[in-house]
């Protein structure tokens, strides 16, 4: 799997550098739009299977996201017809450098992490306990929920603790946002099972922050293979 980014226009500077006293694993974005407005976003190799009926997994490896190199993996352990699974990823990456081209800075750490996750009768609700080792070496949990819609859309919350304190962290005290996923399929004529997610936050600091779309995904991937999805839309599948 492959992208490159190809800038057309921005107004990001350098006028405001980050402050932050943490290692900058998020907060130097600007530095990527500045210094490396067009380059390549991720090439990476990308292997999902089954050890088991109950037992999924997915290994990755290159260049995964816009700022980050290296390798990893993530289980799921899920009995088909339960509302709960565990799951655990881990994750050896270098810090790319700024003008998104091959090489990379000093930087380097192993993050990982045990997940809880339940399916809510409630309106299609997946919930979410993440336990472990953030990107800026940081301890904590998140606590995620997001609710989805027949039609493919979800929508949800998330927000982190870790040992970092609130004067640490900086501006917004610990990290939180929102969670989008818009089906592509809604937005055109054609079938297509692609979408795009996207995460906002009020403020992009290095606390409490994780891969791009790696680790903590195969719950919610799986979802349209899940008994509780299936046992919803069971009477379009009836005669």
């Amino acid at each position: 799997f492959s992208t490159y980014r190809l800038n057309i226009t921005n107004n990001f500077s350098m006028n405001r550098p980050s402050n932050s006293v943490l290692p900058h694993v998020r907060s130097d974005a600007d530095r990527y739009m500045t210094e490396g407005e067009s380059g390549l976003h991720s090439l990476y190799l990308e292997n999902r299977f089954s050890l088991t009926d109950n037992l999924h997994s997915r290994s990755y490896l290159g260049i995964l996201e816009e700022m980050y190199s290296g390798i990893g993996s993530e289980f799921l352990f899920h009995m088909y017809d339960r509302r709960w699974a565990i799951g655990g990823s881990i994750s050896s990456v270098l810090q790319r450098s700024f003008e998104l081209d091959f090489d990379h800075l000093d930087y380097r750490v192993t993050s990982g992490f045990v997940s809880f996750y339940y399916a809510s009768p409630f309106y299609n609700f997946d919930l979410a306990l993440h336990a472990g080792r953030y990107l800026a070496r940081d301890k904590g949990y998140t606590v995620e929920a997001r609710r989805s819609f027949d039609n493919g859309f979800e929508i949800g919350a998330f927000v982190t603790r870790t040992n970092v304190s609130a004067e640490d962290f900086g501006e917004g005290s610990f990290d939180k946002g929102l969670y989008f996923r818009i089906p592509i399929n809604s937005l055109s004529r054609a079938n297509s099972k692609a979408a795009f997610s996207t995460r906002l936050r009020s403020i992009n600091r290095d606390g409490g922050r994780t891969l791009d779309d790696f680790g903590s995904s195969l719950w919610f991937d799986r979802r349209s293979l899940r008994f509780d999805a299936l046992d919803r839309t069971k009477g379009r599948m009836l005669p």
